[in-house]
């Protein structure tokens, strides 16, 4: 029958950079719209859902909570709200098309806001959630206009701006609780600070870390620690953010994209990079990462990027901060919103490839958009013996795939590639739709008429004598509608005579 050797655990996501046979056995060497699980297990990622169809494609979306709730949007040459059931209204027309407004949500004053947003084009623009469009954002409090950046954070009480065409290298932020108010002299705590202008390199993003705004330029980090008598601190001289939308606070950190290393995390001290095992799929989008969209959300570190190096955005990477692992899923967003419709979160993706606004990774929806769509998940190149007694990798000995067994749940298909193919051949379609028996289902202790009743929802295959190899490769996948799960396989392998080659 030959030796067996259990693989229970593939919590080590996707691995692009490493060589085949360095793979470790958790990891994979591709893989698409799965998810690692504590438990060791890959399943099946949950689907999306259309929340609202708006008249064009959004380019931005960003939650509105104080008042509503409402998720307000951009595309085309207009804004949208969109309230809790899914009900689309025009709020502004007349815009210029298609560029990326940035939102924050503030304190009301002199009847503006609480939602104010900025293009870097158009006038900015506030709403109060009651009238049926916004209106030009005004220095209500101040003598100083606001700054018309492209670029917007709110934190400590304080909106802060950047991006301004004529001040690429500059931040500015309002009095303390005013954001109609951006004069210094009114000694509210207005004002404003250059970083490095005559570096060459434009601000291209801020953000939150911890209690401080995290500063970026390409190639360059700092934080604000106090806007009272301003007082700023450099991080980094040599790494950047080159996507102010791919900044996102979690709990480990905020996480940001870099100009050449990928995606990092930063404590507004430390910087450490996380992205290494992905790195070629970084290196692919490098001309588009300034139109990165990221977000956290559940653990989950989410970035949509140009997949193919070209636009649109088509691919998100989702970094699980528990199992530390990357994993990818075919889907893009111009941007993503975390958004309480309700009590309860969810995220929420301006569609970058149509004009629907998706609610993300919905517990218990199989399906995106209502239709199917494909998962795989491609192990490592494999070939395990016994030498001298142990388990040992030896990719020169010749061996005989005499069985493999799995064990999972829903329609999974399985494949089969040796010798470092770059193809792999189909065994068998859904290879778990049918109770095989014994323990684990059809009339076995745990299904069909046994004991416990109902049908087992784990099941077991298991396929003979699949050929000889120096390396195999296990994979898994189907395009399906129901919630699919592998938990395990084992491989029986017997060395040949003429094993060496």
């Amino acid at each position: 029958m030959g030796m067996p050797f259990l693989y229970q655990d593939f919590h080590g996501g996707l691995n692009l950079k490493d060589a085949p046979t360095l793979l470790v056995d958790n990891e994979a060497r591709d893989l698409s719209n799965v998810q690692g699980t504590t438990a060791g297990a890959v399943v099946k990622r949950n689907g999306l859902n259309t929340f609202a169809s708006p008249a064009s494609a959004l380019t931005s979306l960003a939650p509105l909570e104080s008042v509503g709730p409402f998720l307000v949007g951009a595309g085309g040459t207009s804004l949208y709200s969109i309230a809790t059931g899914g009900v689309v209204a025009s709020i502004k027309t007349g815009l210029t098309n298609n560029l990326r407004w940035e939102f924050v949500s503030a304190p009301v004053v002199s009847s503006q806001g609480p939602l104010f947003g900025v293009n870097g084009t158009d006038t900015p623009q506030q709403w109060n959630g009651v009238a049926g469009s916004t209106s030009n954002w005004t220095n209500a409090s101040g003598s100083v206009a606001v700054p018309n950046g492209k670029y917007m954070a709110y934190a400590n009480n304080q909106v802060f701006i950047s991006g301004v065409a004529a001040f690429p290298s500059t931040v500015y932020w309002s009095a303390i609780a005013d954001p109609t108010n951006w004069d210094p002299a009114s000694l509210t705590g207005a004002g404003s600070a250059q970083f490095d202008p005559n570096d060459g390199q434009a601000i291209t993003g801020i953000g939150r870390v911890g209690p401080y705004v995290l500063v970026c330029k390409p190639r360059k980090l700092w934080v604000i620690a106090d806007t009272a008598n301003p007082t700023t601190r450099r991080i980094s001289d040599n790494i950047g953010c080159v996507s102010h939308r791919s900044i996102a606070t979690g709990s480990e950190g905020t996480y940001f994209l870099s100009e050449d290393r990928g995606v990092y995390i930063t404590n507004g001290s430390k910087l450490t990079p996380i992205s290494d095992k992905i790195q070629p799929a970084m290196d692919v989008v490098a001309g588009q990462r300034s139109q990165a969209a990221g977000a956290y959300y559940n653990g989950h570190y989410y970035l949509s990027v140009a997949g193919g190096g070209a636009p649109p955005n088509d691919t998100t990477y989702d970094y699980d901060a528990t199992l530390q692992s990357w994993w990818r899923h075919t889907f893009g967003s111009n941007q993503f919103a975390v958004w309480h419709p309700s009590t309860t979160a969810g995220l929420y993706s301006a569609k970058s490839t149509s004009a629907k606004v998706d609610q993300c990774f919905v517990p218990g929806v199989t399906q995106d958009n209502g239709a199917n769509f494909t998962w795989v998940w491609r192990g490592p190149w494999q070939s395990p013996t016994f030498y001298r007694r142990r388990r040992f990798p030896t990719p020169y000995f010749r061996k005989r795939l005499r069985q493999v067994r799995m064990e999972g749940q829903g329609t999974v298909d399985f494949s089969l590639a040796k010798d470092y193919a770059g193809a792999e051949t189909l065994i068998a379609s859904n290879i778990l739709g049918t109770n095989t028996g014994g323990m684990f289902g059809g009339t076995g202790s745990f299904g069909g008429t046994g004991l416990f009743g109902d049908a087992a929802t784990i099941n077991r295959q298991r396929f003979y004598s699949l050929g000889v190899a120096n390396v195999f490769s296990l994979v898994f996948g189907a395009t399906s509608s129901t919630q699919d799960a592998l938990y395990s396989y084992t491989l029986m392998v017997a060395d040949r005579k003429d094993s060496v080659t």
